[in-house]
């Protein structure tokens, strides 16, 4: 494997010294990777489809055992969880799951035993890793995504607490036969959990992180909200761009606290780079040019943002969807702070920064960032996890989880590669999740549809465009493809338009064949949707649907058929013609309105927010406005 320095990984860092690169990816079997099924004349790749289509990347699927011996690793594209031996680098066993169980966060508790977070399947599997056998699968929520376990000690049982998409927090004993203890309503959209404490029941902290608005809430001990709190943002120095946090991808514990591996979106107002030049405003050359790029916060025990004004940023990584912490510092930039390990799907790197280099400095884009080390893993990596080495004197491990082929690649603490060990399994290589999560022909880094779209959905920011002022980004959860024209404005036609005005003049991607955007299409018509909160009241669903299909209302007229939009172009009062959005889980889709002026789905009764013309509701009471909240919370 050969080795040069080269700033090429981190063209983002203004101020970046030499980092160590590794030009050559490591090996990916007999096949390399590359899967050729009737290659078409008109593209410069071939165009694939899988048979199951992959499910968005979402991170967060590798866990190593305290023994740091053995790895679980929860495999979403196949719906599988397998148990690999570290020291001997080699497949232990394979544990196949129901199709469309999408396993996610994985944890282990005190007993050994690991429990995997079924995104899909509204569970949690618990696996022993030595037999390889599933010894329960328990129903929690319609959408596990965080997952962590307590073990008080003072004794006494262990517990997981899972934080749900759909809302709720549920806390359930940790043993296979374990029953759910208790099950609260937060709010949609929930992430990530850590607990902080002294590790004793009450003094216990539950952080929870918010998906799209990379809030961390803090509960109490007896799960109260205490506090929210939320990374910085961002202002350049240079440019005077101005960006907003934003997803975050993923919370991971910290010392006696946590860490947030999130975006900062650009909130100035975007417009072509010329009249002459109306194109390529969406690029990443630099975080003080880019409009999204990657950020770290840290969080203390009780949950408040603890990270420096500027400080934190880690460059124009596209889809940082996992990252990894090490007390250790390798790279010898600060023994006392620790070291980072993130890894870019879009960017197909794994990436190290110190955290001494954090703090330091006012504008760029890993403040005063002179060390650490990026390596491409040559295909999409979706997952880190890190473990200690036996001393002090011994590296630590770094694994890599690469989705396409299925591997698991090992590194030491340098990131100097070791091996890599093939999963096997059925081929999941397709064009159109290729093309939604990356942009490989564009000559320069860029962003990919993915970080405006995280999970195929939406990153709940409100765009400020030149032209045609505020658009909050929309979502393409579910049936996206059969609501065109698409756009607020509705000035799209079809997927086409999109890919030629926003992925080729905005985000500066080369033009694609016809097949390879039907790929995209036929892709995004799979994209899942987050099923509703079990802890609504079925009555007051049922009487806030009926009043939504009233003539006193009126608003089915509009929000009609299986996608809750008749795909017209109306102004409602709000001065424009915009399309009917689909409000197919709109609950997931705060804050709402066009230019996000609701920021509950309450506040869109307000004429001032949901305009003049948008149903007959002025004369709504407010039970009867409690009624038709709780109906579109359950769509």
């Amino acid at each position: 494997m050969s080795h040069r320095r080269s700033l090429l990984p981190f063209l983002a860092l203004p101020f970046a010294a030499l980092i160590a690169a590794c030009d050559d990816p490591p090996p990916t079997g007999d096949d390399g990777g590359v899967v050729v099924i009737d290659p078409p004349t008109d593209d410069l790749q071939p165009v694939v489809v899988s048979d199951v289509p992959p499910p968005p990347i979402s991170g967060g699927t590798l866990h190593i055992l305290p023994d740091g011996l053995t790895a679980i690793v929860a495999d979403p594209d196949r719906d599988r969880v397998l148990v690999l031996d570290l020291a001997t680098s080699e497949l232990k066993h394979e544990i196949a799951l129901e199709p469309g169980d999408e396993p996610g966060r994985v944890v282990s508790d005190a007993a050994g035993n690991a429990h995997v977070a079924l995104r899909g399947g509204g569970a949690v599997v618990t696996v022993d890793p030595e037999s390889g056998s599933i010894l329960a699968r328990r129903e929690v929520c319609a959408a596990p995504r965080g997952l962590a376990a307590f073990n008080p000690v003072e004794g006494g049982d262990q517990t997981l607490v899972v934080a749900c998409a759909s809302g709720e927090l549920v806390e359930l004993l940790s043993a296979p036969d374990g029953a759910v203890l208790s099950k609260i309503f937060i709010e949609p959209d929930l992430r990530d959990v850590v607990f902080t404490g002294n590790g004793t029941r009450a003094a216990r902290r539950t952080l929870v992180s918010s998906f799209r608005s990379a809030r961390v809430i803090t509960l109490g001990p007896t799960n109260e909200v205490e506090q929210e709190s939320q990374p910085n943002g961002y202002q350049s120095d240079f440019t005077m761009r101005r960006f907003a946090p934003s997803v975050a991808w993923r919370m991971v514990p910290k010392d006696d606290g946590a860490v947030v591996l999130h975006q900062r979106s650009a909130t100035v107002p975007l417009a072509p780079v010329s009249p002459d030049v109306p194109a390529v405003y969406y690029e990443a050359m630099d975080c003080g040019n880019s409009v999204v790029h990657a950020a770290a916060s840290e969080f203390d025990a009780a949950g408040r943002n603890q990270t420096e004004p500027q400080a934190g940023g880690l460059g124009t990584f596209a889809l940082p969807v996992d990252i990894a912490y090490a007390p250790e510092d390798p790279f010898g930039y600060g023994a006392d702070f620790g070291t980072y390990y993130f890894v870019s799907a879009t960017g197909k790197s794994i990436n190290a920064v110190s955290l001494s280099q954090l703090g330091v400095g006012a504008d760029a884009c890993v403040s005063g960032f002179f060390g650490g080390s990026s390596h491409s893993v040559g295909s999409e990596p979706i997952a880190v996890a890190y473990s200690a080495g036996a001393s002090e004197d011994s590296p630590g491990t770094v694994l890599v989880q690469v989705r396409e082929p299925s591997m698991v690649v090992v590194y030491d603490s340098l990131l100097t590669w070791k091996a890599n060990i093939l999963l096997g399994g059925a081929r999941r290589a397709d064009s159109g999740h290729a093309l939604f999560h990356g942009n490989p022909d564009a000559p320069t880094a860029t962003i990919s549809c993915a970080s405006c779209h995280p999970e195929g959905r939406d990153d709940g920011h409100v765009w400020q465009f030149a032209d045609v002022g505020k658009r909050r980004t929309q979502s393409l959860e579910g049936n996206v493809m059969d609501t065109a024209p698409f756009h607020w404005s509705g000035d799209l036609p079809g997927m086409a338009d999109v890919m030629s005005t926003v992925f080729v003049d905005r985000m500066r991607g080369q033009p694609q064949s016809e097949k390879r955007v039907a790929a995209l299409t036929s892709w995004l018509r799979t994209t899942p949707t987050v099923g509703s909160s079990d802890t609504l009241d079925a009555d007051q669903v049922a009487r806030g649907e009926a009043l939504f299909q009233s003539d006193k209302t009126q608003c089915s007229t509009c929000h009609a058929g299986d996608n809750l939009t008749d795909n017209t172009t109306v102004d409602v009062g709000t001065g424009e013609a915009l399309q009917v959005p689909s409000l197919v889980n709109v609950r997931n889709r705060a804050p709402f309105m066009h230019d996000g002026c609701a920021q509950t789905l309450y506040d869109r009764f307000d004429p001032k927010c949901g305009g003049t013309k948008h149903g007959e509701i002025a004369n709504l009471s407010e039970d009867e406005v409690d009624d038709l909240v709780a109906y579109m919370l359950s769509l």
